[in-house]
């Protein structure tokens, strides 16, 4: 089986080197430069894993996975960007990234971390609600620190 990534990069000549070498370890890459056109090719192609810069032209980066959560929350965002602040790392896990790697990279490490979250997916999905996350068959109750399952309920205590 093969894995298709979108691929959101607006430096054509790095993207044009990042997108030969995953296709020459066999992945299929559907590449785009302007962020305004991500989300449409991510809705005709359904793709394995998304992988993200952030700074597009049209629309970031951060738009474009907060448009690709809203319609599908399993699949791995990782984001590929020069952006290293904190605060920028942190928003891109908070928008539902599922890994943030800073510009430079090696394409070793990008190919390891696609594959890892690839593995991750294969597992039970996590849904996130205002009060509630769902892992697998558990519902974690936030406020009030309530894990719950169709047989018990148990209460965290967090010391």
């Amino acid at each position: 089986m093969s894995v298709t990534i979108l691929y959101a990069e607006d430096e054509l000549f790095l993207g044009k080197i990042v997108k030969e070498s995953l296709q020459s370890r066999g992945f299929t890459v559907h590449m785009e430069s302007d962020g305004a056109k991500a989300v449409d090719i991510f809705k005709k192609v359904s793709p394995d894993v998304c992988v993200l810069d952030i700074m597009l032209p049209n629309k970031d980066g951060f738009e474009i996975a907060e448009e690709i959560r809203a319609i599908d929350t399993r699949v791995p965002i990782l984001f590929l960007t020069a952006k290293t602040q904190t605060s920028d790392v942190v928003k891109g896990f908070t928008l539902g990234g599922n890994d943030y790697i800073r510009k430079p990279f090696s394409m070793e490490e990008l190919i390891v971390r696609i594959e890892n979250v690839l593995r991750k997916k294969e597992g039970k999905a996590i849904s996130i609600s205002a009060d509630s996350i769902q892992i697998g068959k558990y519902n974690f109750y936030t406020n009030r620190q309530l894990l719950v399952n169709d047989k018990e309920e148990k209460k965290i205590i967090v010391p």
